[in-house]
């Protein structure tokens, strides 16, 4: 491609004006994601945690087409064709979802990336690994007892087959969870087993203990010492230059719950010859893709063999990639020096 012809385009891609142009970087990155999971899914790793990051890339992949979808819009009209909806957008669904894919991307970036030790990566993957197997024991209390079929003799024939169901689904269900108790207690043995852990104060073992209880595991390690975090700090974790996301994720928030700003807001988005639907929707992808793009450095910084795919790919593709990681992070994060080609 010509060196104008490949600044035309990549300015285009990069200001993403209509959703056409959304919808084709939405392609770029879908397509080189799914040339990793294809290319390197059959490649031995050395742990479980390196396992499921390859697991959280085959995710984002299908958030990123789901999105597509939602984002071409959504039209409706009566059986007696009386009625039309006309094609409009909701951004309040387009948030949920990019609120979704933000901390997903946030928490691989905290486990995988921001872990300076090996320690450190067993101590945060470990409490992931707790949160998640804890928050599923909740359903313990939904586990029928098998004293609830005594009475199975008034039982119709019907009945008496659907209760032998229940009762083998009981039993798989108590299993499961039994096996699951000592699968927690196997992650908390190899987090108290790390000398990292060893060498905490009482403070730094007090919020440990306290993010377990309470089903959590955004921390991180500065200076020997926990810093407990929430999902807005995670911004700062990832590195993304400063006032460029930081509301990023309670503006997500906002929709992603049924708040009062969230409903008059929506009432604001479809006025006629006010609509701004699309706009929204325009801004919220941006974040998608600037996400998108740390995401992707981020895992080759993990997995650097995928590097050779991405060096593979057309050299606009490259360029876009990395300029929404870079422009968000700054050079110091570049994947490689693809933009050299615009000089």
């Amino acid at each position: 491609m010509e060196k104008e012809k490949l600044r035309t385009e990549c300015l285009r891609l990069i200001r993403c004006d209509t959703m056409s142009d959304c919808h084709e970087l939405i392609d770029i990155y879908s397509d080189f994601i799914f040339k990793v999971i294809i290319n390197y899914q059959m490649d031995e790793v050395d742990s479980n945690s390196k396992a499921d990051a390859k697991i959280v890339l085959q995710m984002i992949f299908t958030k990123l087409l789901n999105l597509k979808q939602v984002t071409k819009g959504i039209a409706h009209t009566t059986k007696d064709g009386t009625l039309t909806l006309k094609n409009i957008v909701d951004p309040t669904i387009v948030a949920c979802l990019i609120r979704n894919a933000y901390e997903t991307i946030s928490i691989f970036n905290l486990i995988y990336v921001n872990t300076k030790t090996d320690d450190e990566r067993v101590i945060l993957y470990n409490l992931w690994c707790i949160s998640g197997l804890k928050n599923r024991q909740k359903f313990e209390r939904y586990t029928k007892s098998l004293a609830d079929f005594e009475d199975e003799e008034n039982y119709t024939p019907e009945q008496i087959k659907i209760s032998e169901l229940h009762k083998i689904q009981i039993e798989k269900n108590k299993e499961k969870l039994e096996l699951e108790k000592h699968q927690i207690n196997k992650y908390l043995d190899q987090i108290k087993q790390t000398n990292l852990y060893k060498s905490l104060n009482q403070e730094g073992i007090r919020i440990i203990d306290e993010v377990i209880k309470k089903k959590d595991y955004k921390i991180k390690f500065s200076d020997g010492k926990v810093v407990k975090l929430i999902w807005q700090d995670l911004t700062n974790v990832m590195q993304i230059k400063e006032g460029l996301m930081d509301d990023i994720y309670t503006y997500f928030s906002l929709y992603s719950h049924p708040s009062n700003v969230s409903v008059f807001q929506f009432a604001d988005l479809y006025k006629v010859g006010e609509e701004y639907f699309a706009e929204m929707t325009n801004f919220q992808l941006k974040n998608l893709f600037m996400l998108t793009s740390i995401f992707i450095a981020d895992y080759i910084k993990l997995f650097p063999n995928v590097l050779e795919t991405f060096n593979r790919l057309d050299i606009k593709d490259q360029i876009i990639i990395n300029y929404h990681n870079t422009f968000a992070r700054g050079n110091t994060f570049s994947i490689n020096n693809s933009h050299l080609n615009l000089d």
